[in-house]
């Protein structure tokens, strides 16, 4: 029976090729990994990294073992959330990766909704764009993740995903901006102000150019403010001239306030989301539930069932 400490630290160095990034992410100092190290060596009985090039590299033996110390490392893992699922009964831990659009859309009524049936469990919630969000599975800082599906149709067969209704998206703007003095806002008369937005897919940012009738790769930035933060997106608009490239639930209570209007205008450009878990991945018994949760709020957001806070808040007597 191989330890599996000593693995785990093998595959670190291999991933690393370095002894003292390894020993950091392991959390020991460097001695103790380069004897654990050697130890294993001793017990396989051939060498496993050339010392004397740097980066360090694996010999051939280390090549050929790689894969299935990866493979036991994950099956181990899946054991301990076994156990841990076992133990903790309705309590336990989730990390969920979300893009910026999607959380700010939807993330509120997806948590509060779920969490008063969940209590118990710890949610913690990271907030990226698709491509991190995709390298945070695969190495199981996420339990899963909500990203933009534009980025996620290559590349992908060690996920399994579920396709969320598409989410409507517009141009939003101040009330009061001169653009919604013009009855019918032609692309000539978008094009004369600046925009924000939040890190769209390539796909997203050469469309929306090619409506303004520019070239994406030339000139100024179709998008002048980038930004993962919605909030600051807004407040940014709602005080000037910024026109906000957006799906409508991330405004929705600021146009129910009627401090955001959206132009009358059809940019052909959606929302569109995916949840993704890792293949054969064990996971907290509660994530099934967590993701049909999701899916049902992007499917009421997609039917116009989906109705602002601030109703709540109007309507209270």
């Amino acid at each position: 029976m191989q330890n599996l400490s000593q693995l785990q630290h093998f595959k670190l160095v291999a991933q690393e090729g370095s002894f003292a990034r390894a020993a950091e992410l392991a959390n020991i100092t460097q001695p103790a990994l380069s004897n654990s190290i050697r130890s294993l060596e001793r017990r396989l009985g051939f060498p496993l990294f050339e010392r004397s090039e740097r980066p360090i590299r694996m010999t051939p033996f280390a090549k050929i073992i790689l894969e299935r110390v990866e493979a036991i490392l994950f099956e181990a893992r899946n054991l301990d959330q076994i156990l841990d699922n076992v133990a903790s009964g309705s309590g336990g831990h989730l990390h969920v990766g979300m893009t910026a659009v999607f959380s700010t859309s939807l993330g509120g009524p997806i948590i509060a909704e779920w969490h008063e049936k969940h209590p118990g469990v710890k949610l913690d919630i990271d907030i990226q764009e698709t491509k991190v969000l995709v390298d945070g599975l695969r190495d199981e800082t996420f339990d899963l993740i909500v990203g933009d599906t534009r980025d996620l149709r290559t590349g992908v067969d060690d996920l399994q995903m579920v396709e969320l209704p598409p989410q409507r998206g517009g141009a939003f703007c101040r009330a009061g901006h001169p653009v919604l003095q013009i009855r019918k806002p032609q692309p000539s008369d978008l094009a004369r102000y600046r925009f924000a937005g939040t890190h769209f897919p390539e796909s997203v940012t050469r469309a929306f150019a090619s409506y303004l009738g520019v070239d994406h790769r030339t000139g100024d930035p179709v998008i002048s403010i980038d930004c993962h933060n919605i909030a600051a997106l807004r407040d940014a608009v709602a005080e000037s001239n910024l026109i906000l490239l957006t799906t409508s639930g991330t405004v929705r209570n600021a146009l129910a306030l009627g401090i955001l209007k959206e132009i009358p205008v059809n940019l052909g450009i959606d929302g569109v989301w995916s949840v993704a878990t890792l293949d054969g991945r064990i996971l907290h018994p509660a994530t099934d539930k967590l993701i049909t949760k999701i899916v049902e709020i992007a499917q009421r957001e997609h039917n116009h069932r989906l109705a602002p806070y601030t109703d709540r808040i109007t309507s209270a007597p």
